[in-house]
């Protein structure tokens, strides 16, 4: 890939077709869409030892009870 990140407009049809050929060698496998670009990130968005919050099973049946009221008006 370019050490730079150049948009599609910026590069020359060589330079073009010579990113297609290497995002198809790294597409595996073949139903997968070209892989053309930077690679995703690996890191998780948040903490990885972050606990989910807890829930509130009343303040869940009542949220419940009012989008119930509200859908039969």
């Amino acid at each position: 890939m370019h050490e730079q990140c150049k948009t599609p407009e910026h590069l020359s049809k060589e330079e073009l077709e010579q990113d297609l050929d290497t995002a198809l060698r790294q597409t595996f496998p073949a139903s997968d869409p070209i892989a053309v670009g930077d690679p995703t990130a690996i890191e998780p968005e948040r903490p990885i030892d972050r606990k989910p919050a807890l829930l509130d099973k009343e303040l869940v049946r009542e949220l419940a009870k009012n989008v119930s009221a509200k859908l039969k008006t």
